[in-house]
C-alpha cells in the first residue's frame, strides 16, 4: 500500500475535491509532508456536485476508516495514512457520503497494513 503525502488527491463519492493538510511537516517524501492519523478528518470539501433543493453538497469530511491507516508504521505516535484511506462526509441530513483515495500524492514509498 503506498503511504499518502500531502499531494493526495482524496474525492467524495460524488466528485467533490478534499482538501487536504499535513498535521506534521517533518517526514517528507519528495519535500511534501506525509499524512498520519487524523489528517484526513474534517477537511472541507470543494465542488461536489451532488447539490439539490432538499439536499445539500458534502462539505466537509467526518469520519475515517481504521483500514485508513498503517497498524505497523507511525510518526510522533500516529499512524501513516495508506491509499486505502476512506470515510464519510456529512453528504445530507439523514445519510453520510463516503470519500476515498483517488491519487496517493507519490508512487514510491509502500507500507504494510
Amino acid at each position: 500500500m503506498l503511504v499518502l503525502t500531502g499531494k493526495a488527491l482524496l474525492l467524495c463519492s460524488h466528485g467533490g475535491v478534499v482538501a487536504m493538510k499535513a498535521r506534521q511537516e517533518w517526514v517528507r517524501i519528495g519535500a511534501v509532508p506525509v499524512l498520519v492519523d487524523d489528517d484526513p478528518r474534517g477537511r472541507t470539501i470543494a465542488a461536489c456536485p451532488m447539490l439539490t433543493p432538499t439536499t445539500p453538497p458534502c462539505r466537509h469530511t467526518t469520519g475515517v476508516d481504521d483500514r485508513s491507516y498503517s497498524k505497523f508504521v507511525a510518526i510522533d505516535g500516529r499512524r501513516l495514512c495508506l491509499d486505502t484511506t476512506a470515510g464519510s462526509t456529512d453528504w445530507s441530513q439523514g445519510a453520510t457520503g463516503r470519500y476515498s483515495v483517488a491519487k496517493p500524492g507519490q508512487d514510491i514509498v509502500t507500507c504494510g497494513a
